[in-house]
């Protein structure tokens, strides 16, 4: 089997699993690096694309149409710089016009991939201009539908509709009801992305039925999938769930699993705000064994989505007193928001402060079912911790209340400590007035602005006077009697039986369910230091807590959506200023020349420079030439295959779509000579063969002649 062919495979494991990898024998594979492709074969089948294997292989690769598929791996695995370096390498030995400007195409999507638009409309642009100079009239609508993307992503509203209208109008000139099809579905998400719900249902309920009509079945499923969103925004929830189980239904029927994902992913959202949290966990777990980590951003939104669903259902069983499973899922739910934090395109600080939120409460939860003295000490420590490392990542506005909080949990430490110390009474008194410090310091802030808080510090204050009067040996009825009058002052409920308990034991009365012993160990004291601790702590929590939040983030990785669950907000950005460069960046490079068309060329590949720039393409122009490497390309290979664009980006992808669509068709749609990639090698073949025979006749030929005027002077 040709390298080619297993790099295809590859490409198309990305949608369709990695069933039919399994099928390739490693030791039948041919071509020049066929150990490396052996080696990204198993990497893909061990769920991880290797990126270092990735690298090798763009240096060891020299024929275009692998390097044009290797930079497609790359691409949707989440190596964009590998991607763009295989699709520079790739243009700097094309020299077809048609060919150049596919791969034009690639390196703006690439480039839409890493965020950077306005390089990735300048792609767009040459690609556009390459295929109307080929007249090529399909492809540059396909074209157009990226460029419509870039804008769209950059909240240019006007220019996207506008080129989405040109590509339209393209593929009707054209009778291509395919495109019509996709053109009008990325109508229905541009509309749908500016808020324009009813029009967004219009074009996507005209696309598929589109698609239903020429029987493809993958675009509809994605078109109800995208419906299904609509309608869940518009609170159409039964026809939200209805497009969402047809989607569903057709990927599994597809055999296709990572779409699959992706609709699961869809749908654990659409439970989460139905304020169904059971059936979300169960469909977003089940998306993220079916998605690859690389798959951006449906991977990130998925797991962020999950940790929401945690949180939520913990906050439910604490409620319910149920301390182990609230415990349990409050720490998965960390577990999810800390594999945000570290995601190297993501830059929400926010994300860590909700790691050690989630980390924290799994403690707590259990402190709520009062475990014994050394058992809660150390659970108090791991939460006081876990809110410790939060500071630093909490914004500004929650950094004071973080610290509060802290200092609350430091006092409930130290009066669970109290019963360490049981042998040494000596050290009660002392260990009571430094836990009524730590709760004074801890809610002051609070006391500034909270009515009932200030009653609450106002009855701490009178606490820690009543501890004085024990250490002075004075009577302490007063303070403690001020103290349950501020403590009922506060109007909590819970409160009303801590200040009995306080008044009883300033008369030195005994109170049900109180010992001699619990006198002498300021029991009422303790307990009602405890109450107001608990009672600040849980309101501290209540004002910081993100561990219910939802966070989403666009294809560029942008964070377009945030807030509590059933509450979110879509983050309007404002139009991106996109600079109209009429040409990319050309520096000089000595005497490189490079052969072709008058496109510049992407220089980093084309001298063979094994880094890529990644603030910068640098380009040189097409009118250098390049010394060929013998290695460049090889001899056998033409250019003779057919080479069509890729579908649009935009098409596929939406919020937590990722996989690209292909048209049913299987020589229309696909790429780079992919769409006859196994004929290509038989074609060529032929070719070669055809050559020797035609070779073989002209010699015979020529033999022929050379003896006919041999005999004619004799």
């Amino acid at each position: 089997m040709d390298q080619l062919v297993v790099l295809h495979e590859i490409f198309e494991s990305f949608s369709r699993g990695t069933g039919a990898l399994r099928d390739i024998e490693p030791r039948a594979v041919e071509g020049r690096c066929a150990s490396l492709v052996v080696k990204l074969l198993q990497s893909c089948l061990d769920g991880d694309i290797d990126e270092e294997v990735c690298r090798e292989l763009s240096e060891c690769l020299s024929n275009i149409y692998e390097l044009k598929r290797l930079g497609d791996i790359c691409r949707r695995a989440g190596m964009p710089e590998i991607a763009m370096k295989c699709y520079s390498k790739a243009l700097s030995q094309a020299q077809e016009p048609h060919v150049r400007s596919v791969l034009l195409n690639n390196l703006g999507q690439v480039h839409a991939q890493k965020g950077d638009l306005s390089k990735a409309i300048v792609y767009y642009k040459k690609a556009l201009e390459g295929f109307e100079y080929a007249g090529d009239p399909s492809s540059a609508a396909h074209v157009m539908g990226n460029l419509a993307s870039a804008y769209r992503r950059a909240y240019q509203w006007d220019r996207a509709v506008e080129c989405y209208f040109k590509g339209l109008k393209g593929f009707e000139k054209l009778n291509d009801s395919f495109g019509v099809a996709q053109m009008t579905g990325s109508l229905g998400r541009v509309y749908a992305e500016m808020g324009e719900r009813e029009l967004a249902v219009l074009y996507y309920e005209k696309s598929l039925r589109m698609f239903e009509q020429l029987g493809d079945r993958r675009s509809a499923a994605w078109l109800l999938s995208r419906l299904g969103r609509v309608y869940a925004e518009m609170g159409r929830w039964d026809d939200s769930k209805r497009c969402f189980d047809r989607s569903l239904s057709i990927f599994e029927d597809l055999g296709q699993s990572q779409n699959a994902g992706i609709v699961l992913s869809n749908l654990g959202r659409f439970y989460l705000e139905k304020g169904d949290p059971d059936s979300a966990r169960v469909s977003l777990e089940r998306a993220l064994k079916l998605l690859r980590k690389e798959m951006l951003p449906v991977y990130p939104n998925t797991v962020a989505a999950l940790a929401a669903a945690y949180s939520l259902l913990a906050s439910r069983y604490a409620a319910e007193r149920n301390a182990k499973q609230s415990s349990q899922l409050y720490s998965n739910a960390s577990d999810c928001f800390s594999e945000l934090a570290l995601h190297p395109r993501i830059l929400i600080s926010e994300l860590k402060a909700a790691a050690g939120q989630a980390r924290s409460l799994s403690y707590l939860v259990k402190l709520r079912a009062e475990p014994r003295g050394d058992e809660a000490v150390a659970l108090c420590e791991r939460a006081i911790s876990a809110l410790e490392s939060t500071i630093a990542s909490t914004t500004s506005k929650d950094r004071e209340k973080v610290a509060s909080l802290v200092r609350c949990l430091e006092g409930i430490k130290e009066l669970w400590s109290i019963d360490l110390y049981a042998a040494e009474p000596w050290r009660i008194l002392s260990m009571v007035s430094v836990a009524c410090e730590y709760l004074m310091g801890g809610i002051r802030e609070l006391a500034k602005t909270l009515g009932p808080y200030k009653e609450m510090y106002e009855a701490l204050g009178a606490i820690n006077g009543a501890l004085d009067d024990e250490r002075q040996r004075r009577d302490s009825s007063a303070n403690l009697k001020r103290a349950a009058e501020h403590l009922r002052a506060s109007q909590t409920e819970s409160f009303e039986k801590i200040a009995e308990t306080l008044e009883m034991a300033g008369r030195s009365e005994l109170v049900q369910g109180m010992s001699p012993s619990d006198i002498l160990n300021y029991g009422a004291h303790r307990k009602a230091l405890m109450s107001i601790g608990w009672a600040a702590a849980q309101s501290l929590l209540s004002e910081i807590d993100r561990t219910g939040w939802i966070y989403a983030w666009d294809e560029s990785m942008n964070l377009s959506e945030m807030g509590p669950v059933g509450r979110t907000e879509r983050i309007r950005r404002k139009a991106e200023s996109i600079a109209e460069m009429k040409e990319v960046p050309v520096v000089e490079v000595g005497s490189v020349n490079i052969r072709g068309s008058a496109v510049d060329v992407p220089v980093e590949s084309a001298l063979g420079n094994t880094s890529i720039v990644p603030t910068q393409t640098v380009l040189v122009s097409a009118a250098t030439s390049l010394p060929a490497r013998p290695e460049t390309v090889r001899p056998e290979i033409t250019l003779e295959g057919p080479y069509v664009i890729e579908s649009f980006e935009d098409y596929e992808q939406e919020g937590a779509f990722y996989d690209e669509p292909h048209r049913d068709n299987p020589t229309a749609g696909t790429g780079c000579a992919e769409s006859a990639y196994v004929a290509q090698r038989g074609h060529l073949r032929d070719s070669i063969a055809a050559r020797i025979i035609v070779g073989l006749i002209a010699l015979a030929g020529t033999a022929y002649a050379i003896m006919h005027v041999i005999l004619g002077v004799l």
